[in-house]
């Protein structure tokens, strides 16, 4: 597969803003976190793996973004450094800030699909949903597909499972 690419803070740090990962941590939002791990973990690929914290940087996007959850090759989180190339996740996944829920639904919504992920998953427990946007094209993504806590929901290949919601619980 060669050698994997890998994007280093300062370049983007010239080329614009740094955003870095989200610093709120809610007792709920971990509660969501730990059983869409779960099922990553059960369903990535072989030689992929699903990681958290891990900055993803594009040559298409002048920044960083680091989600919840995505799924990388091996071969990646094995370099050095925190950071990513983009276009290597086959997904990125975002439970939704109760403070700022414009940060996932507007602006990583934009940004995701410039950087070429092919998937971006958006929790929301303030109304127990589900998003799932796919068919990046430019700054937005062709299609989406919503589901409630409690269903389940279709995540195409190369993932290629039933994500099961029941496990997700809203904010109060």
């Amino acid at each position: 597969m060669g050698k994997p690419r890998t994007f280093w803070c300062g370049a983007f740090l010239r080329l614009g803003t740094l955003v870095g990962p989200s610093l709120w941590r809610t007792p709920c939002r971990q509660r969501n976190l730990f059983p869409l791990r779960r099922q990553f973990d059960a369903y990535c690929p072989a030689r992929y793996v699903p990681t958290e914290n891990t900055d993803l940087g594009s040559p298409h996007a002048a920044k960083l973004r680091n989600p919840d959850l995505s799924c990388l090759p091996d071969e990646v989180m094995e370099g050095e450094g925190n950071i990513a190339a983009a276009d290597l996740a086959l997904i990125a996944v975002e439970i939704v800030s109760p403070s700022n829920p414009e940060n996932d639904w507007v602006a990583k919504l934009a940004d995701y699909a410039v950087m070429r992920i092919p998937l971006y998953l958006i929790v929301d427990a303030r109304d127990s949903t589900v998003t799932l946007f796919s068919e990046p094209n430019h700054d937005r993504y062709h299609t989406r597909t919503d589901r409630k806590f409690g269903e389940t929901i279709r995540i195409p290949r190369p993932l290629g499972f039933d994500l099961d919601l029941t496990p997700l619980n809203p904010y109060h």
